[in-house]
């Protein structure tokens, strides 16, 4: 069944019945175009429920608009595809590309995607509610105001991509790569982020309010006005990190590396949270003071032209 472009009266045929098996009708048949060629074909807005494309060739393909829930995706080719608003939810996409294609506004709650490629890919105010991640590349991604509540992450590389205003909050993000990743106002409060790398990323203004980002590294990562109040960060690098104006207020900080960080401004730290954390002679102290945090020196408290400036 391979076509390209406009659909053929064979696959017109297939389509109804696979329309009239998704609602019920004894004379429906589920369609199964597994390993079918069809790059650049039109199937917008079509009803594509339970489809099966595993190993199909979807190169360029027109999807906008289309629902595919619950479709097997596995293997499936769908680089360079048009997919803006279409729905994937509970989608098995295991080992399929989706490089530099456009799935703005789309819909892959609940999606399980292992080994699968994102590289390049619009996403942009994308839903992935819940979706299951794993060894997923996600590099130099669009991924703005993209929803990824209560996802779990396994393995991922996000490095390079853009998280302006992502939503991570609630999600469970282990081992993860988000090298020099751009995301001013990303979220990622009450989320668990166990042992990702966040080297020199771009994350002015984020919030990690009540995260666990634990045994992490932000090393050279400008996080200037970010919220980590009430967040656990005990083992976490920040050598060489801006953290200018960012708010510690009872956050966890036993064993953190603040060696080489830059705090300047940053506010609500206490003494005991200061002599729990390292710093050294590089250590620029919230009080603009460089040096080793000495107990009693009050330097856990930012300058007044420090507040001002925040």
């Amino acid at each position: 069944m391979s076509q390209a472009g406009s659909i053929s009266k064979e696959l017109a045929r297939a389509l109804e019945a696979h329309r009239a098996w998704a609602e019920g009708e004894a004379e429906g048949a589920r369609l199964d175009l597994s390993f079918a060629s069809l790059q650049n074909i039109c199937l917008k807005e079509r009803d594509l429920r339970m489809v099966v494309l595993r190993s199909a060739n979807l190169a360029g393909a027109n999807l906008e608009g289309a629902n595919l829930s619950g479709a097997v995706l596995t293997n499936t080719d769908l680089r360079e595809a048009r997919l803006v608003g279409a729905d994937l939810t509970g989608a098995d996409m295991k080992d399929a590309s989706f490089e530099r294609g456009d799935l703005s506004q789309a819909n892959l709650s609940e999606a399980t995607a292992g080994v699968c490629s994102f590289e390049g890919a619009n996403l942009c105010a994308a839903r992935l509610l819940e979706a299951r991640l794993s060894q997923c590349n996600f590099v130099k991604a669009i991924l703005k105001a993209t929803v990824f509540q209560h996802a779990r992450f396994f393995d991922c590389d996000l490095s390079e991509a853009n998280l302006e205003g992502g939503l991570f909050n609630h999600s469970r993000i282990r081992v993860c790569r988000f090298k020099e990743v751009r995301g001013p106002g990303a979220i990622f409060s009450y989320a668990v982020v166990e042992n990702s790398d966040f080297r020199k990323a771009q994350l002015v203004q984020s919030k990690f309010l009540k995260a666990n980002i634990s045994g992490g590294t932000f090393c050279w990562a400008a996080l200037g006005n970010s919220d980590f109040r009430e967040s656990t960060m005990r083992g976490t690098e920040f050598s060489g990190a801006v953290l200018h104006g960012a708010r510690f207020g009872s956050a966890s900080l036993a064993g953190v590396d603040f060696r080489g960080a830059n705090l300047n401004g940053a506010r609500e730290l206490t003494s005991q949270q200061m002599l729990k954390a390292w710093t050294g002679q590089d250590t620029i102290l919230p009080n603009g003071q460089r040096g080793v945090y000495l107990k009693g020196s009050g330097a856990e408290r930012p300058a007044r032209s420090s507040l001002h400036a925040s």
